[in-house]
C-alpha cells in the first residue's frame, strides 16, 4: 500500500464535488470502509454492522466513511438508505482502492467460497441488487489518524471476506491508550 498515493487520491461526494481522500483524516481518525459496490449484499451487511458501531466509533474519536464506485447519484441513494449520518464517497476510477492494493477477479466474487458469506448476510436481512459499480473489485477497510497514519488494515480476500466490527474497534482503543499514556508522560 502506497499511503501518500492514498492520501492524494481524489473521491467524489455524494454531490459529485472532488476532495481528496486524506481529507478524511486531516483532523480526526476515520475508519474507512472500501465498498465491492454500491448494489452489493456483503456491503450492506458490513454497512449495518458498522453503522451499529458507530457510536462507539464516535466516542473513539474517529468517524465512519464508506467509499464505494459507482456513480455519486448511486452513493448518494446508498448513503440515505444504508448509512444516513455517514460519509459516503465514491471512486469511479478506483484509484484509491489500487492505492490499497484491493483485490479484484471473477473468482474472488463468485467462487465457492463466496456462497456460505452470501447465504450469512441474506439471513442478516441484506439484499443483492442490481450492480452499482464495478463488479468484481473487492473491498477493505482501513484505519487512518492524521498523525500516526494507517492503524489498521485489512483487504478483503473475496466477496464477503470482512472484519470484525471488534478488530476495528480495538485499532481505535489502542490508539487512545496510547495517546492517555503520552500525556501522562508527559506531565510528569
Amino acid at each position: 500500500m502506497d499511503p501518500r498515493a492514498l492520501a492524494a487520491t481524489h473521491v467524489l461526494d455524494v454531490d459529485g464535488r472532488p476532495s481528496r481522500l486524506e481529507d478524511q483524516w486531516r483532523d480526526r481518525p476515520a475508519v474507512v470502509v472500501w465498498l465491492r459496490h454500491f448494489g452489493c449484499i456483503y456491503c450492506r451487511e458490513q454497512t449495518a454492522e458498522l453503522r451499529d458501531a458507530k457510536n462507539d466509533i464516535g466516542s473513539l474519536g474517529a468517524r465512519l466513511v464508506f467509499v464505494g464506485n459507482g456513480g455519486p447519484q448511486q452513493a448518494k441513494a446508498f448513503r440515505d438508505q444504508f448509512a444516513p449520518g455517514c460519509t459516503v464517497l465514491t471512486d469511479p476510477e478506483l484509484a484509491s482502492y489500487r492505492a490499497i492494493g484491493a483485490r479484484s477477479g471473477l473468482y474472488k466474487t463468485l467462487g465457492p467460497h463466496t456462497w456460505g458469506a452470501a447465504l450469512r448476510a441474506f439471513r442478516r436481512g441484506a439484499r443483492q441488487t442490481s450492480v452499482q459499480g464495478h463488479p468484481f473489485q473487492q473491498g477493505g477497510v482501513l484505519v487512518v489518524a492524521p498523525r500516526e497514519g494507517v492503524l489498521y488494515s485489512y483487504l478483503s480476500a473475496s466477496a464477503g471476506d470482512h472484519p470484525a466490527v471488534d478488530d476495528i474497534l480495538t485499532a481505535l482503543r489502542t490508539r487512545q491508550s496510547g495517546i492517555a499514556a503520552s500525556r501522562l508522560a508527559n506531565s510528569a
